[in-house]
């Protein structure tokens, strides 16, 4: 009677776990870079406040950038963080700027990377720059499900020169996405673009994803990067590393 009473009180506790692991699902990684403010379109005096939820790169640095629509660089900051990489880090600075009329557009962008310096995340917002006057700040919306990247995986060993990459994304307008292969040293061993039927809208996608011939087992980081349509610079990135193999 103890032995059957034990052995169903098991069995409940082992269906509770499945059926606990059924309801929870496996969520999303976080983006390692969230910018909270400003928003897109907002109108900013100098200096700019900015706050942002940051998974620190593995070089520890945190790149600000403002640029014009001629690509001049207006204003930038670089600054070391001090925080885990598994651990999100509540960020806020400021960045003064100058500009030589009323108003004028610009681009801010917040990047990190890699222990190699390679591009890890990168995000931006269009901001209208004010000499004087009072700043009007739009709320942040969420980027988080623009690219989902369900093949292949982190740290997944691929060799043979090419391979498959697939997911979801929601791109930011109709400019191609690039994918880059990018080695330790920073050279590209293999590229490929992926064009946009309709901006604004998300979708499923495959592509395949070719590399130069390599001799040795290499650590490689997938950057996929999207430009702004209508500043000189990259609009939003990702990454993931993987091990390319000949």
């Amino acid at each position: 009677m103890l032995f059957t009473r034990r052995f169903w009180l098991i069995l409940f506790f082992l269906l509770s776990l499945c059926l606990l692991s059924l309801q929870t699902g496996t969520a999303q990684p976080a983006p390692a870079i969230a910018l909270l403010e400003p928003g897109e379109g907002s109108e900013v005096t100098s200096p700019i406040g900015i706050t942002a939820q940051i998974y620190p790169g593995g070089d520890r640095l945190v790149r600000i950038t403002l640029i014009d629509q001629q690509n001049n660089v207006l204003s930038r900051k670089l600054l070391r963080i001090n925080s885990f990489e598994d651990t999100p880090l509540q960020f806020q600075t400021d960045l003064s700027f100058g500009i030589p009329k009323e108003n004028s557009p610009a681009l801010l962008t917040l990047a990190i990377q890699d222990e190699y310096h390679r591009s890890q995340s990168l995000r931006s917002v269009t901001l209208t720059l004010q000499s004087a006057g009072q700043a009007a700040i739009q709320s942040s919306i969420s980027e988080n499900d623009w690219l989902t990247i369900t093949q292949p995986i982190p740290m997944q060993v691929i060799s043979g020169g090419s391979f498959l990459v697939s997911g979801r994304i929601s791109p930011l307008n109709n400019n191609p996405v690039m994918f880059e292969l990018m080695t330790e040293s920073g050279n590209i061993v293999g590229t490929s673009q992926l064009d946009i039927p309709t901006p604004g809208g998300t979708f499923d996608f495959e592509i395949i994803l070719s590399y130069d011939f390599i001799t040795r087992e290499r650590d490689v980081r997938m950057v996929i990067r999207q430009r702004s349509d209508t500043f000189a610079a990259d609009a939003i990135l990702d990454s993931l590393p993987i091990i390319l193999m000949p």
